[in-house]
């Protein structure tokens, strides 16, 4: 399965992996984040998409500072580069680190994701079921 490569992204000053997914064929932007384990986006980016996001499955999720946020979870089609997947997807009014998560959840399980910060870029190798 072919390597699907993403350039880091320039973000206040910093370079970092943050790249384009795709949802119901709406781009949206996120920070692969090896530390969450869920992907969280905002609620404007729900909207833009359609997502009726307060109708998915609540549940609190703890951020970096140990707070709880409330979160409301779809199971939504993504795609990464050419590669469809199904993943957990939250959407949170109280996301307040400025851009959107893609977490472990449902995407690490079914890529090999390499963080190269030398060459700053971030690489997903879709896994087969043959390769687990």
């Amino acid at each position: 399965m072919p390597l699907i490569e993403f350039p880091y992204t320039l973000h206040k000053g910093y370079l970092l992996p943050i790249i384009p997914i795709s949802i119901n064929s709406h781009k949206v932007w996120v920070f692969v984040d090896s530390g969450a384990t869920f992907s969280i986006l905002s609620v404007d980016d729900a909207e833009r998409i359609g997502i009726n996001w307060e109708s998915g499955r609540p549940q609190m999720i703890v951020v970096g500072d140990g707070s709880f946020i409330p979160t409301f979870i779809h199971d939504l089609p993504i795609q990464i580069g050419a590669t469809q997947i199904t993943a957990p997807i939250g959407f949170s009014e109280r996301l307040g680190v400025g851009f959107n998560l893609l977490g472990r959840t449902g995407v690490f399980d079914q890529f090999q994701v390499c963080f190269n910060d030398r060459a700053r870029r971030v690489t997903f190798q879709p896994i087969s079921p043959d390769n687990v």
